[in-house]
Formats: structure tokens, C-alpha cells, sequence
């Protein structure tokens, strides 16, 4: 449900879109009735206590929040506190795992293929933009993006035979064939995802220095075909480009990333009254350099934020304070520190900094191997995800990433590089 609602509101049912929320919300519940049902770990309970303890404490006691608006922002940190012992529960065990393994990869490939004829049609529908979110819906680009790349590579690197490299690339090239609708949406993380991809696809041996001079140049051409796709289908577009920026020049990146601090209000009120989308979509960078300014207007609230919510209600439960007084700012593309930040403070993002550790570290039981290739482009991912996008805080981002955390603890048997998990597809 979570991975087509979004597609099937927008595009096909419309009633969906209306009954959305209530369905959202039925979703976070049975996320949360099955990781409590999933509980085995002591550690997985500790994490749990103590978000909610460090909630509790920043919503009733120091912000004066009420209890409903406190549950209702507990939703974005959902996938946080029960997704990874969901996963753990189902790789504990050998014989929960190899059922388990085979359902859940045959699911991320299903919903591979339901993006490539998603992001197609919104493409040819509406052009490149938000609106390319594939079965998500729109609005959801850059986490499509994310999750596209995330799957092909763990289903690809799964396929790989470390002395059969081109080979098993070559029986699978489908999977890098579906990286494709990345470039008919306006996500600009597919050009650093797409090099860490190659790169991480390499088994770690001896052998990894020579395949990476081959693999280069395969890697070049496919940068350079994305970024000729992208600057066909999204360039043109651009104000005042005429399809001639080049969006890697010093220029480009500056305005992307960055404006003028005390125009940064002005600029989104503006754009909130006059844009077709309402949004005011501040530059990264400026937006975290607000947060001084923000801290400063509002005193005492650096360690504990301003409590969990900030970013949700507007339909059954009333908006913040904080909120109205600074939509201008909340709106538009959020990096996940400051999603965190604002809501729980530095307390907040040390627990999360923790509990990703945590992650991996936390092995399932039975499991001691590291699978290191899937690992490191899991966490490169997730770091970015504090500077890029809150996707953290959407449930069906962390059921893939969460999910192949725990999948990338190898049972005690499984060589990650010596042979594939199952015979190439």
C-alpha cells in the first residue's frame, strides 16, 4: 500500500487521494503492532524507550505541547523505532530468513519495474520535475531516486561472482537498465549515486584496482548518456538556461545550494503567494545557516527543539505555533539534521546518530559476516540523507533501507564475494 498509493491517487483513483491520510495512518499502525510483535532484541527496546522518553520530555514538559499532537508527530519517526526489529525477527531465524529473503526480493523487483512505467508516463505526462516520484507519487523524486539506485544495487551485487565479474554484470544487466527513470526526473543525487554504484558493485579483493580501470570508462559513458537524458528532459525547463546551464559549474551550484540569507523570507513568501505549487523551496545550505537565525528568535530551544509535529497536521490536528510562524521555511525540501533539529534538538540528533550506528552494529543473532560492499553504500546513503532530504521519516523509505541493513548481515555460510546468493537472473 504505501509503495502505490501515492501513484494510484494522483493517476488513477481519485477517491484514494482523498482517503490518503487514513490510509497513511492505518499504515503507520500496522507498523508499529508488528515491530512490537516483532520485539526479541533488549537493544531494539532501549531505542525505543529512549525516543520516547527524549519525546515526552520535549513535547509535555518543556514545549507544552498537547498528547494528541505528540502522537500524531510521532508518526515521522515510526520507521525509525520499529522497521529495523521487523527485519531482525525475519533474518533471526535461518528458516524465517530463506523464505524470507526470496519474498522480499521478488517484491523489490516488482515494485523496480512498477517505477520504470510509473516515472515513464509522469514523464510523458507532465515533463521532468517533482512530478516524477514513480509509484510514490508526486512530490517523491528524490526519494524514488534513492530507492531505485538502493535496490538495483543490492539485487545486482547479490548476483555478482567476484571471479565472474563482467560476466555476472553482463546476465544482469537489467538491473542497471532500470536505473534509467532516475534521469526523466529533476533528482540531481542520481550523478553521485551513479559513481558510488560502480564502484561499490566491485567485490573488495585483489583483483578490485584492475577492474576498476575498466570499469571507469564503462561508468564515464553512462554518466555521460544520464547527464545528455537529464539535460534533454529537465534543462530546458529552467528559467533563463534555455537548456544551456551546465549544472555542474561553480555558478549553477552556488544558486542551487545557496542564497542570500536576508532575502531568504522575502523570496518564499513571494514564491508561496505566486508560484504554481505554493512551495518555498529554500536552498539547502541557506537553510541551515537560518537555523542560527531561528535559534536566536526563539531562545532555550537548542537542546530539546521544539518537539515532534512540527512538520505534520494542517487536516485533523491543528499546525504548531511554530509552524505558522515559520511555514515560509518549513516548506519545500527539508535535510533530514534539520527535520531532526527543529523537532527534538541536539539531544535529537544524537539519538539518531546512535541508533544508525546502532544499525550496523545490532547484527541479527545468527548472522557474523558483513556483507562490506552493500554496507558502505548504505551508509553513504543514509549520511546523505542529512544534507539531501528527510526521506528517513517516510515509512516505505525505511522498510527498503532498514530492511537491507538487516540483509546485509550474511548468514555465518555465505561468502559475500566468493559466489552468488542464487544463480544469476
Amino acid at each position: 500500500m504505501l509503495a502505490v498509493v501515492g501513484f494510484v491517487g494522483d493517476e488513477l483513483i481519485s477517491a484514494v487521494a482523498t482517503y490518503r491520510s487514513a490510509i497513511m495512518l492505518l499504515c503507520d499502525a500496522v507498523l508499529v503492532g508488528l515491530g512490537v510483535a516483532c520485539l526479541r532484541h533488549r537493544s531494539d527496546l532501549v531505542m525505543i524507550i529512549s525516543l520516547l522518553v527524549i519525546v515526552l520530555v520535549s513535547n509535555l514538559a518543556i514545549n507544552g505541547l498537547g498528547v494528541m499532537f505528540t502522537l500524531n508527530g510521532l508518526r515521522d519517526f515510526i520507521g525509525a523505532m520499529f522497521c529495523y526489529p521487523i527485519f531482525r525477527y525475519f533474518t533471526d531465524n535461518q528458516a524465517r530468513y530463506s523464505h524470507f529473503v526470496k519474498r522480499f526480493d521478488e517484491a523489490l523487483k516488482i515494485f523496480l519495474f512498477l517505477q520504470a512505467f510509473c516515472i515513464t508516463y509522469q514523464f510523458v505526462r507532465y515533463g521532468a520535475g517533482d512530478a516524477g516520484g514513480g509509484s510514490l507519487g508526486n512530490w517523491y523524486s528524490g526519494i524514488i531516486s534513492m530507492l531505485i539506485y538502493l535496490i538495483s544495487f543490492y539485487l545486482l551485487h547479490k548476483r555478482i561472482v567476484a571471479n565472474q565479474f563482467w560476466t555476472s554484470l553482463w546476465r544482469n544487466k537489467l538491473y542497471i537498465i532500470l536505473l534509467f527513470p532516475t534521469f526523466l526526473n529533476e533528482t540531481k543525487i542520481s550523478f553521485v549515486l551513479l559513481p558510488l554504484y560502480f564502484v561499490l558493485l566491485m567485490p573488495i579483493d585483489k583483483r578490485i584496482f584492475l577492474r576498476a580501470i575498466v570499469i571507469v570508462p564503462l561508468m564515464s559513458l553512462l554518466f555521460v548518456v544520464g547527464y545528455a537524458i537529464y539535460k534533454v528532459t529537465y534543462q530546458g525547463n529552467l528559467a533563463g538556461t534555455a537548456g544551456n546551464a551546465n549544472i555542474f559549474s561553480e555558478e549553477y551550484l552556488i544558486e542551487y545550494m545557496l542564497m542570500d540569507i536576508d532575502d531568504a523570507e522575502d523570496d518564499a513568501n513571494w514564491n508561496m503567494e505566486n508560484s504554481k505549487t505554493g512551495v518555498a523551496d529554500i536552498p539547502r545550505i541557506t537553510k541551515f545557516l537560518l537555523l542560527a537565525q531561528i535559534d536566536e528568535e526563539n531562545p532555550g530551544h537548542i537542546a530539546w527543539g521544539f518537539g515532534v509535529g512540527q512538520f505534520k497536521g494542517g487536516t485533523q490536528i491543528e499546525r504548531s505555533q511554530f509552524y505558522n510562524d515559520y511555514e515560509w521555511y518549513l516548506l519545500g525540501t527539508i535535510p533530514y539534521a534539520i527535520h531532526v533539529y527543529i523537532q527534538l534538538g541536539v539531544v535529537g540528533m544524537v539519538w539518531i546518530i546512535v541508533f544508525l550506528i546502532s544499525i550496523f552494529v545490532r547484527k541479527p543473532s545468527p548472522r557474523h559476516q558483513r556483507d562490506w560492499n552493500l554496507q558502505l553504500y548504505l551508509a553513504l546513503l543514509l549520511m546523505m540523507n542529512f544534507f539531501y532530504i528527510e526521506a528517513l521519516r517516510d515509512p516505505i523509505f525505511c522498510l527498503v533501507t532498514y530492511g537491507l541493513v538487516a540483509l546485509s548481515w550474511l548468514p555465518p555460510t555465505q561468502d559475500a564475494t566468493a559466489e552468488p546468493i542464487e544463480a544469476p537472473a
